[in-house]
């Protein structure tokens, strides 16, 4: 069961420091629908969040692509350094689009993990 992102702070909130963040658990939720409130409220935030950074990676790496043809097609082979550099962008943006899409996939995971509402 993957761990929640960020719900130690959550639970501080709550007075309730003495939860370790790898005890925490579905049936903990059950103890108080205030926690359970917060922790969907959190989530979703997250969520939102992840998935807005994901479109702005994938926008990213779009363009990225779309600049390495431009300057493969209208350079061909004679400038190296610009493909050099307009590559290197493309893989940048590439770990990008992976990175936001695991942290975005974490959270769904970590919604549904908890029988929360995505």
């Amino acid at each position: 069961m993957p761990k929640l992102p960020k719900l130690p702070k959550l639970f501080r909130r709550f007075g309730a420091e003495c939860i370790p963040s790898s005890n925490f658990r579905l049936h903990l939720l059950e103890v108080s629908p205030i926690w359970k409130a917060e922790a969907e409220r959190v989530l979703w935030k997250q969520h939102k969040e992840a998935e807005e950074a994901y479109d702005r990676a994938v926008e990213k790496k779009e363009k990225a692509n779309d600049a390495l043809g431009r300057s493969l097609e209208e350079e061909g082979n004679r400038n190296r350094d610009l493909h050099e550099l307009e590559w290197k962008a493309y893989q940048k943006a590439c770990k990008e689009r992976t990175n936001a899409a695991i942290e975005h996939i974490m959270i769904r995971e970590a919604i549904l993990c908890y029988g929360l509402q995505l």
